[in-house]
């Protein structure tokens, strides 16, 4: 099993909102590898959180709603070492982790 990846700084969206990219601003975060196994409450969170930057987007109407999370990113190994256990994560993840 890959590494836990962790978030290693949270900061606030950039404004305006009408040209939020939750995937862009998913990238754009530091993360770090923890040996640290991922708790269930952790999935769940993370989750939770993803799918609010998607939330973000829509509200506000944004123009770059259509976003990709890069396939080799810290981004998606983030995401990978929380969900990568899952049945068909390969094959949704192949060429990124598209929001729309």
């Amino acid at each position: 099993m890959a590494k836990a990846m962790k978030i290693r700084a949270l900061m606030s969206p950039p404004t305006p909102l009408t040209k939020f990219d939750p995937g862009a601003y998913w990238s754009g975060l530091e993360f770090e590898e923890t040996d640290a196994a991922n708790t269930e409450a952790e999935r769940d969170g993370l989750a939770q959180f993803v799918h609010f930057l998607a939330f973000l987007a829509l509200q506000a109407g944004s123009t770059r709603w259509a976003s990709v999370v890069p396939a080799r990113s810290s981004a998606m190994r983030a995401l990978e070492s929380h969900f990568g256990h899952l049945a068909g994560w390969p094959r949704v993840t192949r060429s990124g982790l598209s929001y729309p």
